[in-house]
């Protein structure tokens, strides 16, 4: 990378799943961490995530209301393998939560995988439930005030 060169990752915001999200969710949840099923009826209504570097997808993650837990749910959390290590799951983290918070959101949970519990601690989050298998993983919900 050139001295003088810097680059910018945007975010885009969309109505429907983007073959990009979808690409990078079959490479991190289904290749790399063995779910089967990764994408469900919530995709057609959620608002999805994705970060870009140039034009190329680096980090996803999705959000929609849910009437039965009362808040918002973000979840979906990838960042390509290459690009980890860099705050970009942070980074989308932050921009879902922005934006529940500008659409008048109050209030958002997570549904972790066990293993990233302490990421989502780091973001102000706390478990709200004993841990729960999803698929073959363990996870546990937890939630957060805006």
């Amino acid at each position: 990378m050139d001295f003088f060169e810097e680059t910018v990752m945007i975010i885009k915001r969309f109505r429907t799943l983007p073959d990009e999200a979808r690409k990078l969710r079959e490479e991190v949840f289904i290749k790399e961490q063995g779910f089967e099923n990764e994408f469900d009826e919530l995709d057609s209504t959620a608002s999805h995530l994705v970060m870009y570097d140039d034009d190329k997808a680096v980090a996803v993650c999705r959000f929609f209301y849910s009437e039965d837990k009362g808040c918002c749910i973000i979840g979906r959390v990838a960042v390509s393998k290459e690009y980890r290590g860099q705050k970009l799951g942070a980074k989308i983290m932050l921009e879902a939560e922005r934006l529940i918070k500008e659409d008048g959101g109050t209030r958002i949970g997570v549904s972790a995988q066990c293993q990233a519990a302490k990421f989502y601690e780091s973001l102000g989050y706390t478990k709200a439930s004993e841990e729960y298998l999803d698929e073959h993983c363990p996870h546990v919900f937890m939630v957060k005030s805006l």
